[in-house]
């Protein structure tokens, strides 16, 4: 008995024995350096460039929040491992001066341009130079104009000051700008639609490699991300000609073509380039005259919305038409008709109401009044719908809602403006509806 008792002892030394040697085996096995990429160490130390083996066990970044981090840098911001400042420091490559991280980005960092340098540029208080491109404010643009010819004539010229490799370009598009009301000034000017983009290299005065982009007409979305075919290295400067443009809606800026930003960048990792600048404030522009009372020129045949694919409602003022002076909210160009259309605010048997009628009907200067804007897209519960924003606006009935989501355009006092077809009805409407019915904004 007692033979077996001993028997017993020893195999369960010898099993606890194995189990810390697998144990040790393990925590040594193969591992991947995350500073050069060496495979296969199996030591304290990577063979290829020396670095330290990351610690073991997932950590949460006490900077950006991010979980489930294994090495000795954050997935999301390259901050170091907290308690391994040593080892992060060791595995941390030299920062480059000449590149900023991108908020977001891992693997994508910012080429820093020196200067930024264009064929020509609308000379006005320093408000719209070639610089604002690279400034890191959305809200300023370079504006030039095109009076004198287009295709061949406009470039802007990004300068680096170092070589660099550059992997993608990204564009801000149009005049990302807005007054002091909050109004935007995309669709007021032309915007680029072709461009011609190419390289200067490290010790050549020319530029070559040439592609031509197609840049989507967005207001407000995000950067559109142009990678190129190649990697393009050593690159000392890129110039982007303008060869055609999306129109403005209005003829005073037809002319005016409106860039607001443009990024060069590397595919590199984030703990490479220095961290990423504050970001600026708006920049607000000039308040437009309120258009508080325009004289009628007639009376006023009115729709739901701006044209007359919209629900008709009724013609006001057909006496009294000459003595009428009403708000003009905003305007709105329709394809369709090819005409304006500007909102009127005004009462109707005590009862106030918001509808669209054609400009020609309104004495009013439409450069002082605000663009009708599409913000996005919504979803909308059935409701009762109102001729603007409140109970106490005419009300147009209880609308049901097929479509999964609908343009909205404003907000105001609790309530949503959207724009959508009525299948019932069989014709588009727009209406107001309370935000409490108003869910999944995007």
């Amino acid at each position: 008995m007692k033979k077996a008792v001993i028997r017993l002892l020893v195999l369960a030394h010898l099993l606890a024995l194995v189990y810390s040697i697998s144990c040790a085996l393990a925590d040594n096995g193969d591992w991947t350096c995350p500073n050069c990429g060496q495979a296969g160490n199996i030591g304290n130390f990577c063979y290829n460039c020396a670095a330290p083996r990351p610690a073991s066990g997932e950590w949460t970044c006490p900077s950006c929040g991010q979980a489930g981090n294994i090495g000795n840098f954050c997935y999301n911001c390259a901050a170091p491992r907290p308690g391994s400042e040593e080892t992060a420091a060791a595995n941390t490559q030299p920062v480059d001066e000449h590149l900023e991280q991108i908020p977001g980005e891992n693997d994508k960092v910012k080429i820093c341009v020196q200067e930024a340098v264009a064929s020509a540029y609308i000379d006005n208080r320093d408000k719209w130079l070639p610089s604002h491109v690279i400034d890191g404010d959305q809200s300023t643009c370079w504006q030039v104009s095109d009076k004198k010819g287009l295709k061949g004539k406009i470039w802007i010229q990004l300068n680096i000051g170092s070589d660099q490799t550059v992997d993608e370009i990204w564009i801000k598009n149009g005049f990302w700008g807005h007054n002091t009301e909050g109004i935007d000034q995309y669709y007021m000017n032309s915007r680029p639609k072709d461009i011609k983009i190419e390289f200067q290299y490290a010790g050549e005065s020319s530029f070559r490699d040439a592609f031509t982009h197609t840049l989507r007409d967005e207001v407000f979305t995000d950067w559109q991300r142009i990678s190129l075919n190649t990697r393009h290295e050593r690159v000392t400067a890129v110039k982007i000609w303008v060869q055609s443009k999306y129109k403005a809606n209005q003829k005073k800026f037809v002319h005016d073509i409106c860039l607001s930003e443009v990024m060069l960048v590397k595919y590199a990792p984030a703990s490479s380039a220095k961290p990423a600048a504050t970001e600026k404030a708006e920049t607000l522009y000039e308040t437009r005259p309120e258009i508080s009372g325009a004289k009628l020129l007639d009376k006023i045949a009115t729709r739901q919305g701006p044209g007359t694919q919209y629900a008709e409602t009724h013609t006001y003022f057909g006496d009294n038409w000459d003595t009428q002076r009403l708000p003009v909210l905003k305007k709105a160009w329709n394809k369709k008709n090819g005409a304006w259309w500007v909102q009127l605010e005004f009462s109707y048997q005590g009862v106030p109401r918001r509808l669209w009628t054609g400009a020609k009907r309104v004495d009013v200067d439409l450069d002082k009044v605000k663009d009708d804007r599409k913000r996005g897209l919504v979803h909308v519960e059935p409701t009762k719908a109102y001729a603007g924003p409140g109970v106490k606006y005419y009300e147009l009935g209880e609308v049901l809602f097929y479509e999964d989501e609908v343009d909205w355009y404003d907000r105001e006092s609790g309530f949503v403006e959207i724009d959508y077809y009525d299948v019932n009805r069989e014709i588009q409407r727009r209406v107001w509806v309370p935000e409490s019915a108003v869910s999944n904004w995007h």
